[in-house]
């Protein structure tokens, strides 16, 4: 914990209100380095919908990154944007008869 408290701002004050070390991370569930269990309440990223490591995610990242998929690039076109704008357009928008730039037609 020493480090975290010599390097990061103290601003945070949802972290640096339960002083423990996660190591590991399952559905729902953060587990300490002591062995400790908490319940996620903080619903970050991914978490909230699916649980951290849900075990088809993680299949499927792991195959990505296995074929040297690009897993940072900013706002650089790529072939894993363009399946995932491809699929948001086909699954998502148009169904509803949405695009990216307008609401639902009748709703404000």
């Amino acid at each position: 914990m020493d480090i975290f408290n010599k390097q990061e701002s103290k601003v945070r004050s949802y972290s640096n209100s339960f002083p423990v070390v996660f190591t590991k991370a399952k559905g729902c569930w953060l587990e300490t380095e002591h062995g400790a269990r908490y319940l996620d309440f903080l619903a970050g990223a991914g978490s909230l919908n699916y649980g951290h490591n849900n075990p088809v995610l993680k299949h499927a990242l792991l195959e990505y990154i296995e074929m040297d998929g690009i897993t940072h690039g900013l706002d650089m076109h790529s072939d894993a944007k363009a399946d995932f704008l491809t699929t948001l357009q086909h699954k998502i928008l148009a169904p509803r008869g949405l695009n990216r730039n307008q609401r639902r037609r009748g709703r404000p």
